[in-house]
């Protein structure tokens, strides 16, 4: 019977091994495979055990058969105990035994069950059985102590049915093997056996079984709170974001619509929007994992700079919102907007380097603003581009007269998308004389936008929105083919000395395809090269100067005219504007309309003077009065543009006035005399 309920043991074990492999194959947990391996090894202890101590009682009993068996078992027993022990480490420390490690576990095991065959081969044959099935116990009991520690020690307090079932197994099984095997150890060394171990096997089998239960129950209740745990991270991952762990867009709306309900009477809410200034510069130079880490302590500190019952949430890149429930006036959000800002002044520790932001913050209120949450957060909008426009770092209220403002760029930038595929913008021709004679060199190409509602445009209404909004190199693409193919018209039609003048914008030089681009415009307009004549203003040549020596050296390549427009209004290197490229400089118009005051009129000699020093040509733009020109041609200013001599014209116009043979646009009363006494 006794016998019986080994096998019964023996069974169970194995059912218990093939359903931890199950498990393992559809989980994919280490310890699972171990476990599993184990109690293959523990089904093989409990076959080879139970026959080796029957075969013991046998007279004569056959010593190799028993020596076998009882080497087996205990071989099976140091297995088993390794592969318990291997589980048990991932379940209490959550992670894989080293391979290192692994290896000297088994090596030591391997050397215990050498040394133990090897010491049983000194005792006699009926005690060398029950002293290797005694040893394969003791080994047994300490795997299974082992593990119940581990098990009991690992996962959340306190323990779940599951496994505080399967550690309570673990350390009974562990208690009654050492029992059995001190029982054993007696019996060999008293020379006789006892049937009183037998008389336990029934526990054995009732304690694998135990067992067998609480793996299952305990791997039940661990994907229970794995599925509790995954539902509470999409919640969160669904309401907050992923980087600073602030409130998303959906969580913030959804927690001012209620604080909007729950609004007193007499007191209000209040709605930040605050944008990080230049923040994508952080970015690019330290990149986006830094980047990612400042917003975290940008969070951290709007949370520690506000009222604890304040939200703050992110909304985008590096835009954050704060909702301001139950704030009295005006008053108490501004101090309370100058707070975060002062906050957000401080400098930040990023990785032992100090970073020092600063940002610009807008503010709506309910109900004076609205008592929409969209509505709130567009207005607080409005007033954050407003606070940038005065220059950043500061604070705006929202003012219904900026809305107004707001919306009416809004639909001038939507106007300004359509005006190209609807044929809106033209393009004017302004003459460029000779001073001396008055002939046309050139003409200078402007862009006019006729819009269907609002009249003709001129460049100061709407080319700071095509900048503003990355519609400016489509801008000048359309402008630069479009003074091409009507210079080629000009010079077909006898006009080939005139020279065409197009102006370039900061996006437009910036792009690396931009010697490409005009070369593919010369190319397809026909024109000849040294008659067109690019214009980048002062400011924009000076800002890296490095790239734009590269990209105004392609461009002389080409064979074209460069000009810098705007000359005086920026920062000029002397050293780079010598070694610049460049054929022309125009005076800003801004010092033409001082002239003839005595100190513009130095300034101007100074630039002429340094111009030619350096073989330039030089263009006074704006020259509106008589004495404005007389000036500059007596101080060898080389051309002129303005409205004293013409207006900006459509191109039909302004061929009409090229090709029509007039001789000079000089002012009627600059007579015949007067232009031989200035050429001589």
């Amino acid at each position: 019977m006794a016998y019986a309920g080994y096998l019964a043991a023996s069974a169970c074990a194995m059912v218990i091994a093939a359903v931890l492999g199950g498990f393992h194959r559809h989980y994919r947990r280490g310890y699972l495979r171990h476990w599993s391996a184990s109690w293959w090894a523990f089904s093989l202890v409990l076959m080879t055990a139970a026959p080796a101590l029957r075969l013991s009682r046998l007279e004569p009993a056959p010593p190799a058969t028993q020596l076998a068996l009882a080497a087996v078992a205990l071989t099976a027993a140091f297995w088993q105990a390794v592969w318990l022990l291997l589980g048990a480490y991932e379940v209490a420390t959550g992670r894989e035994v080293a391979k290192r490690r692994a290896r000297r576990l088994w090596a030591g095991m391997g050397a215990l069950v050498l040394g133990a065959l090897a010491v049983s081969t000194l005792l006699p044959p009926g005690q060398r059985v029950l002293c290797l099935v005694g040893l394969a116990g003791l080994s047994t009991a300490l795997a299974f102590g082992g593990a119940a520690l581990g098990v009991l020690r690992s996962g959340p307090r306190p323990p779940g049915f599951g496994r505080l079932l399967l550690g309570a197994s673990f350390l009974l099984y562990a208690a009654e093997q050492g029992h059995n095997s001190t029982i054993l150890g007696v019996a060999a060394a008293a020379g006789r056996s006892f049937s009183y171990p037998l008389l336990l096997v029934p526990l054995d089998a009732l304690l694998v079984a135990l067992m067998g239960i609480g793996i299952v129950g305990w791997l039940l209740e661990e994907e229970r709170s794995r599925a509790f745990d995954a539902s509470a991270q999409t919640a969160r991952l669904a309401y907050h974001d992923t980087v600073t762990e602030l409130a998303n867009r959906d969580l913030f709306y959804e927690n001012m619509r209620i604080s909007l309900g729950r609004a007193a009477a007499g007191s209000g809410v209040g709605v930040f929007l605050i944008d990080l200034d230049r923040f994508k510069s952080i970015n690019e130079s330290l990149g986006h994992r830094r980047g990612d880490e400042l917003l975290k302590l940008v969070a951290e500190r709007l949370r520690c700079s506000l009222r604890p019952g304040d939200t703050v949430g992110r909304l985008g890149s590096d835009e954050f919102s704060v909702l301001l429930p139950d704030v009295g006036n005006e008053r108490e959000l501004e101090r309370l907007a100058e707070k975060a800002l002062e906050g957000l002044r401080q400098p930040f520790n990023l990785d032992g380097r100090e970073i020092v932001v600063s940002a610009s913050l807008g503010i709506s209120r309910a109900p004076a603003d609205g008592s929409d949450a969209e509505e709130l957060l567009r207005k607080a909008g409005v007033a954050l581009e407003e606070a940038k426009k005065q220059g950043r770092d500061a604070c705006q209220i929202y003012r219904a007269a900026r809305d107004a403002q707001a919306l009416d760029r809004m639909a001038l930038e939507n106007d300004l998308r359509r005006a190209l595929g609807n044929d809106e913008l033209l393009l004017y021709y302004q003459p460029v004389l000779e001073a001396l004679t008055g002939r046309i060199e050139g003409v200078e190409a402007l862009l006019r936008w006729q819009h269907p509602v609002r009249g003709l445009l001129l460049p100061a209404d709407f080319l700071w929105l095509a900048e503003a909004s990355g519609l400016s190199h489509k801008l000048d693409l359309w402008a630069l083919r479009r003074a091409c193919r009507q210079g080629r018209a000009w010079h077909d039609q006898g006009a080939d000395w005139l020279r065409v003048a197009v102006n370039l914008s900061a996006r437009s030089f910036q792009r690396p395809d931009l010697v490409d681009r005009v070369k593919e415009t010369l190319w397809e307009s026909g024109l000849v090269s040294s008659s067109l004549e690019l214009e980048i203003t002062e400011t924009l040549a000076m800002r890296n100067a490095v790239e734009s020596m590269g990209t105004l050296l392609g461009l002389k390549e080409l064979g074209l005219r460069l000009a810098i427009d705007d000359f005086g209004t920026g920062y000029s290197s002397l050293s780079y504007l010598r070694s610049f490229p460049i054929d022309t400089l125009k005076i800003d118009a801004s010092f033409v309309r001082s002239l003839p005051a005595r100190s513009s009129a130095e300034i101007a000699a100074a630039m002429i003077a340094l111009a030619h020093s350096l073989g330039i040509r030089v263009v006074a733009e704006g020259v509106e009065q008589e004495a404005q020109w007389r000036m500059l041609r007596d101080l060898g200013c080389d051309e002129m543009q303005g409205y004293l001599f013409s207006l900006a014209m459509p191109a039909g116009d302004c061929g009409r006035l090229v090709l029509g043979g007039r001789r000079s646009l000089l002012p009627e009363r600059a007579g015949d005399d007067d232009l031989v006494r200035s050429a001589g």
